[in-house]
């Protein structure tokens, strides 16, 4: 072999190799970066090797694109440094009506953390140019359909305009015949006028009302008292409705069931509030009945029946106390609202009570020996206005018993209008 055969071979290998290489790094790329991957329904021309711009400005390029699973996978080669966020927008837009197609990035809010190599973006597909404008005219086609209409577009507006006519032809006729009442109606309203301005010139005259009170002083000074007399009548009818209207009365009824020894016991008063709003009396009779003299049972504790219970209250949103002869002896009771904010009204009446009273107490009921304050504890709540349920701890340091309780409460408003008269009576 000849050294120009050997020549001419390498040269021929040197190009087959230089082509082979050419082919092979025809996808490679030495610049740094990260890749992601960019899902869409439709690429819309979208091709490979596209610029990436994040914001306008160029930071990757489109690498590969491929289908997968009936959508188009992008690789997304992005520069090194350049942080995009989690929540940013991958979109495919064109740099002109007719220019070549890229990937545009909108950027998102650092909150929703940053991309990183490998994740995977739900980008958005646009509609390509060709379909937006056959979606146009389509939609063109049906605009001109509907106006056509095989004539009946052109029939629904001369019926229109028809009808148009007709209305203002009706307006016309309705004027005119209402012209002899409105003719009328203007001139009563001249007479009436005029009857005004007879009217004030008699008052302005010599004679006149108003010559009167300027220049009469007595009739002035009499017209001046009855109008004082008429403000002091208004302001004491006032102050009677707003005393007899704040005067409030309540009918009490409260019966307790022992369940251990089957005792009932009941109390009856009524419970009044002047016309503050932080004070009330309650009088009534507790434990009543004619009870025999002799015990029901070796568990019936009462002592006697029919005892006055006189109290005076204090109470505000949260908190009530009351004091005074109680069950027939001194005593008080403390009642708490610890939910008074809510709004359930069951929630929001539902309270708690500690009662104490006959604390001298040192008596044989029923052959036992009582010689402990009378303490009891309890609780409830008021299912309407009108109707409460509870229960409680009867006499804790001596016999101890549970009782259920209910309560009834009625307001009066005959009897506190009535009880609001009699305040007024001084």
């Amino acid at each position: 072999m000849t050294a120009e055969t050997k020549v001419g071979l390498f040269t021929f290998l040197g190009v087959v190799l230089l082509g082979a290489s050419i082919f092979m790094l025809g996808n490679f790329t030495i610049s740094s970066g990260y890749d992601v991957k960019v899902y869409f329904n439709d690429v819309s021309g979208l091709p490979a090797k596209s610029n990436v711009r994040l914001n306008g400005v160029e930071v990757g390029k489109v690498k590969e694109l491929k289908i997968i699973d009936g959508k188009v996978l992008a690789i997304v080669r992005i520069n090194e440094g350049v942080i995009i966020y989690k929540d940013a927008q991958f979109v495919i837009a064109a740099s002109s009506l007719i220019g070549t197609n890229y990937l545009q990035i909108k950027q998102g809010h650092a909150s929703s953390g940053i991309i990183k190599e490998g994740d995977t973006i739900q980008g958005i597909s646009m509609l390509s140019v060709s379909d937006m404008i056959t979606q146009t005219l389509g939609s063109l086609q049906d605009f001109t359909q509907t106006i056509s209409d095989n004539g009946h577009f052109g029939e629904d507006l001369n019926a229109t305009l028809a009808n148009l006519r007709q209305l203002s032809g009706n307006i016309n006729e309705l004027v005119l015949s209402l012209r002899p009442y409105l003719a009328s109606s203007m001139e009563n309203v001249s007479e009436l006028t005029q009857t005004s301005k007879e009217f004030m010139s008699q008052l302005d005259s010599e004679d006149g009302l108003f010559k009167a009170l300027t220049q009469d002083k007595q009739m002035a000074q009499d017209v001046k008292d009855t109008l004082a007399n008429v403000r002091q009548v208004s302001e004491d009818a006032k102050q009677f409705i707003g005393r007899i209207a704040r005067f409030r009365l309540f009918w009490m009824y409260e019966a307790r069931l022992q369940p251990n020894g089957g005792l009932v016991e009941s109390d009856l008063g009524i419970k009044f509030l002047p016309r503050n709003s932080f004070m009330y009396y309650r009088a009534g009779i507790a434990d009543m009945g004619n009870r025999d003299n002799m015990p029901k049972n070796d568990k019936d504790y009462r002592g006697k029946p029919n005892k006055l219970d006189f109290r005076l209250g204090f109470f505000n949103k949260w908190a009530d106390l009351n004091v005074g002869m109680i069950r027939g002896s001194g005593g008080a009771v403390l009642s708490l609202k610890p939910f008074y904010m809510a709004d359930a009204y069951a929630l929001k009446n539902f309270y708690i009570y500690g009662e104490g009273t006959d604390f001298g107490r040192n008596r044989v009921i029923n052959g036992r020996l009582f010689d402990k304050p009378d303490v009891s504890i309890g609780a409830g709540t008021w299912a309407t206005k009108n109707l409460g349920f509870g229960v409680r701890y009867d006499d804790m340091l001596e016999t101890g018993t549970f009782q259920a309780t209910m309560s009834l409460s009625f307001e009066d408003k005959e009897l506190a209008g009535l009880l609001g008269l009699a305040s007024l009576a001084k």
